[in-house]
């Protein structure tokens, strides 16, 4: 009583300390997920221009694509695609505002037109788009159902930005047009050709030089451009796979085995002997994970290391057990015959109220079976009736369209009533009515195959796989290693449990997955958490095993380091300073001199132009081609830096190209090209350079 008493006096001093204590709380989390400014981060999924991409409206968009994909597509690959889509509309339509680009109702009800041509909704009779049938529509939408026709307004917006896409596209061609005077020197570029004498000396011909950091660096600033980077990690892991033990393999080996030597019967659980049993069907319901398969297999269809050893079997022997695909078997041969393995038939399908075909089907089944048995016996009276009777009353279209034919079909392809009748019951060339679950089938059987050697076998299978122990054991190992790899070195740990450690290079945010472990979000949204930093390890569970990673290097977005861009920049620059070298010592001497200095052969180059810059024993180079073509006749260069080497050359000839009346053709083939490359949807360099007009954040490694 006397502590609650003191409590009691101290009531408004423990209320300032609990909220105090909650202020902290909440500060802490604040600032743990990136301050007060990740409220935009945490409610849209990035900013284009000065307009959000709201969280909602887009997971709706994710999800609607994962939908349409009906699996096809992973969340982050399906929020990818929902980010182009939201960036290629919103620049767009930015671009549109800029402009002041406007379009007018008769444009926009074009642009519908083009999409809704064929929809017997808005066609009239004579099949055209009819717009009175249009605007009828969209009244009665808004007065019967407010949501379909909210669907409709947004359907407009789209068509909207359609029609004003294509007015724009149309501008963008206009600008693009080529004139005559650059189809003539387009022209002159592909058939303008040079003859010349030169000498390569190769940079490896040069002496060793170094290059230094500072040459690197100083290469960065002047191509900055170049070396601009988004944040990257780099990872290294050790992988715990879920793989069974040899206790597990030795236990579901036991168990298979007894399946042929236990001589104990308890009938109650359906069990017995697979060399006894006189019913497989049933014995492999309980034992086996794989169900029985009742149709038969064609001898020269079967496959895999124990099938020889399976053919061999007489009828009731067993085989095995044997490992085949993670599993341990046993097989027995239940039954040899000969049997047709295609069939050459058709059909008439009859559907009622229910069945599984056409839903749109309105008569009972009592009525289906009245009117398969009337076309059955009309056919058998008239053969020449089917494909007629087929095109009228067949709910199967498909073959309807080809008067019923289903053309040859193997054994097991079709429902087992219809493969029973067509390969076992039947005549060849007579008529007969089946029903299956799709309805009644009027069914003609044209020709079968000759027989073959088929039999029937049945299969026990249980798949090895890690038991509760081992799987235990396994998450003590992987807790174990990163226990210890925190408090040790990572490399060295691994070393000495004699586990791999596999690194990983070059990681982007937006990564989903991680080589050789497939799909693993969740390490890469870790490695780009603003809380990981260098060295640091998590332990994750992938559903098939433990991943224990480690970040190895943090590159963070912006311009490369010197470090980072070396293995681009340093074999550039070793060629500028080599190629330097190569020139002091050859300047103002001719070829011959050249190529007996360096030991190199003396070349010619025959018919180069501008649009082919292809020089034999020297490869594509454009700047020593176009050098060539600035020089006068019976000129020598000076020493030219190109692509493979230093180049001294000779022009011997320049043999320009007979004019053409007209230039329009080439103007009009190369406008072609141009329009088919500006206006690709997935390269177009319009959208390309509306990114680049825009500050653009995206968020999207902070949600998925």
């Amino acid at each position: 009583m006397a502590i609650l008493s003191k409590i009691r006096e101290r009531t408004v001093f423990l209320i300032v300390i609990i909220a105090l204590a909650l202020f902290a709380f909440v500060l802490t989390d604040l600032f743990k997920n990136g301050g007060f400014s990740s409220d935009k981060a945490t409610s849209s999924v990035g900013v284009i221009g000065d307009e959000e991409i709201g969280r909602e409206e887009f997971a709706a968009e994710v999800e609607n694509i994962v939908q349409q994909s009906q699996g096809r597509v992973s969340t982050l690959q399906a929020a990818n695609q929902a980010w182009e889509n939201n960036l290629r509309r919103t620049l767009l339509k930015q671009e549109f505002e800029s402009l002041g680009l406007e379009v007018g109702a008769d444009q926009i009800t074009d642009a519908m037109s083009q999409q809704l041509v064929g929809d017997p909704r808005f066609s009239n009779d004579a099949g055209f788009f009819d717009e009175a049938k249009l605007k009828q529509f969209i009244a009665e939408l808004k007065i019967t159902s407010p949501q379909q026709y909210q669907q409709w307004v947004n359907f407009e917006q789209s068509m909207e930005v359609n029609a004003k896409s294509q007015l724009y596209f149309n501008m963008v061609k206009a600008g693009v047009q080529t004139t005559l005077l650059e189809g003539k020197q387009i022209y002159h570029q592909e058939n303008d050709n040079l003859t010349f004498e030169f000498v390569k000396v190769p940079f490896d011909k040069g002496e060793e030089v170094e290059v230094t950091k500072s040459d690197i660096q100083n290469y960065i600033n002047v191509h900055k451009e170049r070396f601009q980077q988004d944040a990257k990690r780099n990872l290294e892991y050790v992988y715990f796979e879920e793989t069974p033990s040899e206790e597990d393999n030795s236990f579901v080996l036991d168990e298979v085995t007894k399946l042929t030597t236990d001589e104990k019967v308890e009938q109650s659980e359906g069990l017995s002997n697979f060399n006894t049993t006189d019913n497989v069907q049933e014995f492999i319901a309980v034992h086996s994970e794989t169900p029985y398969n009742d149709n038969y297999t064609f001898e020269y269809n079967m496959k895999g290391e124990f099938a020889l050893a399976i053919l061999e079997l007489d009828v009731n022997d067993v085989y095995g057990p044997y490992y085949e695909n993670e599993s341990y078997k046993i097989s027995k041969l239940v039954e040899r015959t000969q049997k047709a393995d295609s069939v050459k038939t058709s059909h008439i399908l009859v559907t009622y109220n229910g069945s599984r075909v056409d839903a749109s089907v309105t008569r009972t089944k009592e009525e289906a079976k009245v009117l398969a048995d009337s076309l059955t016996d009309v056919v058998r009276r008239n053969s020449d009736k089917f494909a007629e009777l087929a095109g009228e009353f067949s709910s199967d279209r498909q073959s309807a369209e080809n008067g019923g034919q289903l053309n040859w079909i193997t054994y097991g392809a079709l429902v087992p009533e219809f493969n029973d009748y067509v390969f076992d019951e039947a005549k060849v060339n007579s008529y007969g009515l089946v029903e299956t679950d799709f309805g009644f089938h009027v069914i003609y059987l044209e020709d079968r195959t000759s027989l073959k050697d088929a039999l029937k076998v049945a299969t026990v299978t249980k798949r090895v796989e890690p038991s509760e122990k081992t799987l235990n054991e396994l998450y003590r190992s992987s807790s174990k290693f990163e226990l210890s790899a925190k408090d040790n070195d990572f490399r060295k740990e691994a070393d000495s449990t004699g586990l791999t450690v596999k690194p990983v290079n070059g990681i982007n945010k937006l990564d989903e997955s991680i080589p050789g472990v497939g799909r693993q979000r969740s390490i890469v949204k870790w490695a780009f958490e603003g809380e990981t930093k260098t060295g640091d390890i998590k332990s994750f569970d992938t559903g098939s095993g433990y991943i224990v990673a480690r970040v190895t290097k943090i590159s963070k977005k912006g311009l490369q380091s010197t470090e980072e861009a070396s293995a681009i920049v340093t074999p550039i620059l070793r060629k500028q300073k080599q190629a330097e070298q190569i020139k002091s010592q050859i300047e103002g001497q001719d070829l011959n001199a050249v190529a007996s200095l360096f030991g190199v052969n003396k070349q010619k180059a025959s018919s180069v132009n501008i649009s082919n810059p292809f020089i034999p024993g020297g490869g594509t180079e454009p700047k020593i081609v176009g050098a060539a073509f600035a020089m006068s006749v019976n000129d020598i260069s000076k020493p030219l830096q190109g692509k493979t080497g230093v180049y001294v050359i000779k022009l011997l000839e320049k043999n320009g190209a007979q004019a053409l009346p007209s230039y329009r053709a080439v103007a009009k083939e190369e406008t072609e090209k141009r329009t088919r490359s500006l206006l690709n949807p997935r390269t177009s360099p319009i959208i390309e350079a509306l990114k680049n007009s825009k500050e653009i954040e995206d968020n999207r490694h902070l949600v998925y």
